[in-house]
């Protein structure tokens, strides 16, 4: 009757869990016993996991014991869960994100059968695998002693994976190395700032000093193959300037995005020295093939596409993929109060915004009869669009690019094609514009794609258009409806700044990269993080006690814990013995 009241609750909270403890049976070496008060206590074997005499009175003294840990932060992790009893007791404080990792499905189905824990477990998450769930707060990790006693091995591998989560919320050390030129040297930025915002550590390796010269290649001769060679060359030197670079910075992660000026060889050198490479691919992997000489020397590969390309990812030996979709930067692209002169400048009934391709050229010709203004580089100036194209077809700025979001009544979004005469019909990602027209507050036509239904609600937070006749009629349609224009215009803004900004992107990047297994790199550096080295030692070990002293400093170094030993004093306790003679043979080293 209990286990059917526990499990139903269970149910609400982890149901595959729950299914798991229903299939779960009690061996004979795991018994319920009553204690001398006669609360229930486990037996596993030959180890009590609670007190015999009383279980309750020790899960006190438990939490009381742990309660300057557990005032600390807004949440803990416990390792072991036995029959609850130190779990109930520390709940009841309230106010705690509390994640409890059992390992063992017998001990959670003995503790289910014979526990009312119906109170306890809409308070807490009971982890029973191999997974470490997100936890959004700061933590400090709780030892139930008999559990961890029971489960060395996972418990050990369990506060590896926890002190390289905690290093990651704490943040990280990153290098962004964005491209020579092109669409993905802004988003580098906006992910290097995003970065920021998290918390982390951010030098950004801004390639684009380099385009003059990179560019200039075509003039120095007209030979296809020197020009290949020399562009060559060219990478490889700036491939091996990253690689100085990260000499000096010593990055925990480097972050690459598409058309990084990075060779094979050089990311070989990154796997050599064990520096954990990401690369975030936002390109159409059918139209840009290079993707296929990098990405499997990369540590975590990031697409803007599922489906088939995951496939020859696969083939090509990329063992660590996964779909990152684009986004906007919530500080980049926003509302804007435009003055009368820029209203003019820049506002239109549509406009377009984004370089010539083809199937653009081709489409928007069929819009010139409206009031509409095109932004963008490779126009061409000599067709019927020509009257329509702003600044001679320049490139635009982000600044100016906001402003023409802001001030026109309706965006059209038509993604790029070099093959169709519209729109793409097996078009699947979800371009910039898309996010960041929303984030604007802007109004947007856009071509329908596979996976923008994954991100907005078409028809309510976006309007989507099939051909010409369809986006003529909605053209018509929203121009005289300025009021339902504006409604959508915040639904999709709305959900753009909740769910589709760059922090939210690099958030899910950086949890897949923990879940794939990251380990940070061991630079040579004599400074340590205290808090690391206490928890890897043991909080309750000789050693995590001593080091407890210096927790207030953050970062030490041998010389700052021989500092405080006072060599004369007798006598040395065991540790501060190990310190001396680390210290002593560091000297002798260093001499040689």
């Amino acid at each position: 009757m209990i286990f059917k009241k526990n499990i139903k609750v269970l149910e609400l909270q982890d149901p595959l869990l729950a299914e798991a403890l229903v299939r779960t049976t009690v061996p004979d070496d795991v018994k319920v016993v009553d204690s001398r008060t006669g609360a229930p206590t486990l037996r596993v074997g030959n180890i009590i996991l609670h007190s015999i005499y009383d279980p309750v009175s020790e899960a006190e003294a438990w939490v009381q014991y742990n309660r300057e840990k557990f005032d600390s932060v807004p949440a803990v992790v416990v390792f072991g869960f036995g029959l609850g009893y130190h779990i109930r007791d520390m709940s009841a404080s309230g106010g705690k994100e509390i994640i409890v990792f059992e390992p063992r499905k017998d001990i959670l189905r003995a503790a289910m059968e014979h526990i009312d824990l119906t109170a306890l477990l809409p308070k807490i998450k009971i982890v029973s695998g191999p997974d470490v769930p997100r936890i959004n707060n700061s933590f400090e990790i709780l030892d139930h002693k008999p559990s961890t006693g029971l489960s060395p091995e996972y418990f050990k591998w369990l506060r590896a994976r926890l002190m390289v989560l905690r290093k990651m919320k704490k943040g990280l050390r990153i290098m962004v190395v964005g491209p020579i030129y092109g669409g993905s040297l802004s988003i580098a930025g906006y992910c290097a700032k995003a970065l920021k915002n998290l918390g982390h550590t951010v030098d950004f390796l801004d390639n684009s000093f380099y385009k003059k010269a990179f560019l200039g290649i075509d003039k120095i001769t007209s030979n296809q193959m020197h020009q290949d060679e020399l562009r060559k060359m060219f990478i490889d030197f700036t491939s091996e300037a990253v690689i100085a670079r990260c000499a000096d910075y010593r990055p925990d992660l480097l972050l690459a995005l598409a058309q990084a000026p990075l060779s094979g060889s050089s990311l070989m050198k990154l796997r050599e020295n064990r520096i954990p490479a990401a690369f975030w691919f936002v390109e159409d992997f059918r139209f840009r093939a290079y993707w296929k000489e990098v990405a499997p020397f990369y540590d975590y590969f990031f697409t803007i596409q599922k489906g088939p390309f995951f496939n020859q990812l696969k083939d090509a030996g990329v063992k660590n993929a996964a779909y990152i979709p684009l986004a906007a930067s919530a500080s980049a692209h926003r509302i804007m109060e435009l003055l009368p002169g820029e209203l003019e400048k820049y506002g239109s009934d549509i406009s377009f915004i984004g370089a010539g391709y083809y199937n653009r050229r081709s489409f928007l010709t069929g819009l010139i009869d409206f009031d509409m203004k095109i932004w963008g580089s490779e126009w061409d100036m000599n067709s019927p669009l020509s009257r329509c194209i702003q600044r001679s077809g320049a490139w635009v700025e982000t600044a100016d690019i906001v402003k023409i979001f802001n001030a026109s009544k309706i965006n059209i979004n038509l993604h790029s094609s070099a093959y169709h005469d519209g729109i793409d019909p097996y078009g699947d990602f979800v371009n910039p514009r898309t996010f960041e027209i929303a984030a604007c507050g802007g109004f947007q036509l856009v071509d329908r794609r596979s996976e923008l239904s994954d991100m907005f609600r078409v028809g309510e937070e976006i309007i989507c258009f099939e051909n010409l006749s369809d986006i003529r009629k909605k053209i018509r349609y929203f121009l005289d409806h300025p009021d339902e224009r504006a409604e959508i215009a915040l639904r999709s803004r709305e959900r753009v700044l909740k769910e589709h900004t760059y922090e939210r992107r690099m958030e899910a990047m950086l949890r897949f990269i923990f879940d794939s297994g990251y380990e940070p790199p061991v630079w040579n550096t004599e400074i340590e993080d205290v808090e690391h080295m206490i928890e890897t030692a043991g909080r309750q070990s000789e050693l995590g006690e001593y080091l407890c002293r210096y927790i207030d400093k953050g970062k030490i170094c041998i010389d700052d814990i021989i500092g405080k030993i006072d060599a004369g004093k007798e006598p040395l306790s065991y540790v501060e013995k190990i310190f001396l003679l680390m210290h002593e043979m560091k000297k002798v080293y260093l001499k040689r």
